[in-house]
């Protein structure tokens, strides 16, 4: 495979027509993880050369592609950040490789989104301008789209994979079954969503959030998951967050999105383990099954939340899980992309129409669990606390998270 940055950014030349290459280094970032990345120096820009070293990596990449063309330039003028946009792609030996435009920016440090962070409100702005975008983007797109009982089913059925494994312990495991029985948890409007938000998504630049990435699970669903990943930064910053992205957009019952939210935050334990099975790599299985333990000594710590309607039966339950059709993205496969009409790809830009005004749902309160005991999801905080600025990686500017080591997410 190549390799060396002379080489891709020969490539890029090949996969560019009329690019002329003034110079190439190779990004820092993707030294390891499933690609192999060149920044090439153009005329008027910077390009970024990814060549995929997995067969996930190669599947993740043709998904991206997909997002990314259904991304056109409307849809990018409603955005308060920029996107990558796909510039041509070549083989390159049993692969691909694909170039897109190189977006500068900063990663977030891990440890350094706090409550009084500056970042935050920037953060709230780009969820509600993703959430915003018409569905007619993602559909004509061809992406997936998902209703409330899709995503509802779709969870259900994860978590009987996770239980068959019997690695779950039974509190875990009776805590998710419980949520999915509440039907007016899964009662939301779904939203144009992301998918698969995390801070190394983000690049950021003088406190603004600059450019997002990773566009592979572009999708109409649950725009809870996409507010999950903030509460791995804790409690304080999810709450500062949603309460800035709740002054923006109707989020429906506020304390039904935080539940559904850490609901998603917990399966992301689950899906590590799934991912060590599928591998067969013990050191992932014990690492979930350590993380699993932590979250049942949280849990059985905290009174269980109290169900406010009338749960379904065990029956209906099985019934549903029977039910549920497998979602098919129709991205998974390599071949998904290379079917594609290159219109699609790179020229296509139509009109999209607006999104219909959801209503608000019934603002009842329902308690949720959170990583500490102090989490109280009926918190609705009025004051915007005091900023700070946030520490940011000092790695290469990079605009590809994806090239950190592989996990199944």
């Amino acid at each position: 495979m190549a390799s060396t940055p002379l080489t891709l950014a020969a490539l890029a030349t090949s996969a560019v027509p009329g690019l002329i290459v003034h110079g190439a280094r190779t990004h820092t970032s993707g030294a390891e993880g499933g690609y192999t990345s060149v920044v090439v120096t153009a005329e008027s820009e910077e390009l970024i050369v990814r060549i995929p070293r997995t067969p996930s990596a190669e599947t993740e990449q043709s998904a991206e592609l997909l997002g990314l063309a259904a991304l056109t330039s409307g849809a990018r003028a409603r955005l308060p950040f920029a996107v990558p946009e796909a510039r041509g792609v070549t083989r390159s030996g049993d692969t691909r490789a694909v170039v897109t435009t190189f977006l500068a920016g900063a990663h977030i440090a891990d440890d350094s989104l706090d409550p009084g962070a500056y970042l935050l409100q920037p953060i709230a702005d780009m969820l509600s301008a993703i959430h915003e975008l018409p569905h007619s983007i993602v559909i004509q797109g061809g992406l997936t789209i998902r209703s409330a009982q899709d995503v509802r089913l779709e969870t259900a059925r994860f978590v009987e994979r996770a239980g068959a494994t019997r690695l779950l312990p039974q509190t875990v495991q009776h805590r998710w079954q419980q949520l999915l029985r509440q039907q007016e948890l899964w009662d939301f409007a779904p939203t144009a969503i992301h998918g698969s938000l995390t801070l190394d998504r983000l690049l950021v630049a003088e406190d603004e959030v600059t450019g997002v990435l990773g566009w592979g699970e572009f999708s109409i669903g649950d725009p809870a998951s996409d507010l999950a990943w903030l509460l791995a930064s804790g409690s304080e910053v999810f709450d500062s967050v949603v309460a800035r992205y709740g002054q923006q957009r109707d989020t429906g019952h506020r304390g039904h999105l935080r539940t559904r939210a850490v609901l998603y935050h917990e399966l992301e334990i689950a899906r590590w383990l799934m991912h060590g099975l599928d591998t067969r790599d013990q050191t992932i299985i014990d690492d979930a099954v350590a993380m699993l333990d932590r979250l049942v000594d949280r849990l059985t710590s905290i009174p269980e939340p109290r169900t406010r309607s009338a749960a379904i039966g065990e029956a209906e339950l099985s019934q549903l899980l029977d039910d549920v059709p497998r979602v098919d993205d129709g991205r998974s496969d390599t071949a998904e992309y290379e079917a594609l009409d290159e219109d699609r790809v790179f020229a296509a830009d139509t009109d999209f129409i607006e999104p219909l005004d959801t209503t608000a749902a019934d603002e009842a309160d329902v308690p949720d669990v959170q990583e500490t005991a102090g989490f109280d999801p009926l918190a609705d905080p009025e004051e915007t606390p005091e900023v700070a600025p946030v520490r940011i990686r000092s790695d290469d500017n990079a605009s590809e998270p994806e090239d950190a080591p592989d996990r199944d997410r």
